[in-house]
């Protein structure tokens, strides 16, 4: 026979409550996670576009991206809570990342400007949103 579930009381209520609080506080984290993501990915256009658009300096520039990248995973594989969504939300920003570097900021911008560093750095900030708007949805869905 089934068991019957009995009626909540106040305090159940009050430790759930309490338990979902902390749960978001604990999955805080992650909007700056994403906000680290975001520089990253700018620092990155930047450098590789910018400064270092040619030869084997570009591939230097990579690796010295992936080195300071690495930490940042690192630490954020080690946390014990992640927000509802966090991985939807970064695998989302990401291929929107990628795709509007490969088909449309990249190639435009490398047209029109060169290795211009003005013209790079506002595709980075630009290139950054998706990561942002990441970082936004996660703070509200952790408050």
């Amino acid at each position: 026979m089934a068991e019957e579930a009995r009626p909540l009381s106040p305090g159940d209520v009050a430790r759930a409550e309490r338990l979902r609080a902390r749960a978001a506080a604990d999955g805080r984290w992650y909007v700056w996670y994403l906000a680290a993501v975001a520089v990253l990915s700018a620092v990155l256009v930047v450098a590789v576009e910018a400064f270092f658009a040619d030869g084997f300096a570009r591939h230097l520039a990579l690796a010295g991206w992936l080195l300071a990248t690495l930490p940042v995973t690192w630490w954020a594989e080690r946390r014990r809570v992640r927000p509802r969504g966090a991985t939807r939300s970064l695998t989302v920003a990401a291929a929107v990342w990628f795709l509007g570097y490969l088909l449309l900021v990249g190639p435009l911008v490398r047209w029109q400007f060169d290795t211009s560093l003005a013209a790079w750095s506002l595709a980075a900030a630009g290139m950054s949103l998706p990561f942002a708007a990441a970082a936004a949805l996660m703070w509200r869905r952790t408050r």
